[in-house]
């Protein structure tokens, strides 16, 4: 968990900015966007960089067996996850530059 947890305290402290905002150009709104590119910064590093390597280390390491070949698929599992929550932060962030600088909720529209 101590790669997984790091990105959630700037994302957490987005939100809280985001939620403070009244208006797409007041310093709550800058704050939260800063926060929301930090923590895709975390997130890429810790989540998809170290992390993949404490897996690499686990697949090169461990013997080959019934119990460490089920522990290891699962790890890769949680690597394509990771991967793809990567890819909807960048959809993010893209999206991001498109607007003007807002990450704006687009759950609800898309459904």
């Amino acid at each position: 968990m101590f790669f997984f947890d790091w990105a959630d305290i700037p994302l957490l402290a987005a939100k809280i900015f985001k939620y403070l905002s009244k208006d797409p150009k007041d310093l709550f709104q800058f704050i939260a966007n800063r926060l929301f590119e930090v923590f895709a910064l975390c997130f890429l590093l810790t989540r998809n960089l170290y992390y993949n390597y404490v897996v690499y280390a686990a697949l090169a390491d461990m013997e080959v067996d019934f119990i460490n070949r089920s522990c290891q698929s699962l790890l890769i599992m949680l690597v394509v996850l990771q991967t793809y929550w990567l890819f909807l932060i960048v959809k993010a962030v893209g999206r991001q530059q498109q607007s003007g600088g807002n990450v704006e909720d687009v759950r609800e529209k898309e459904d």
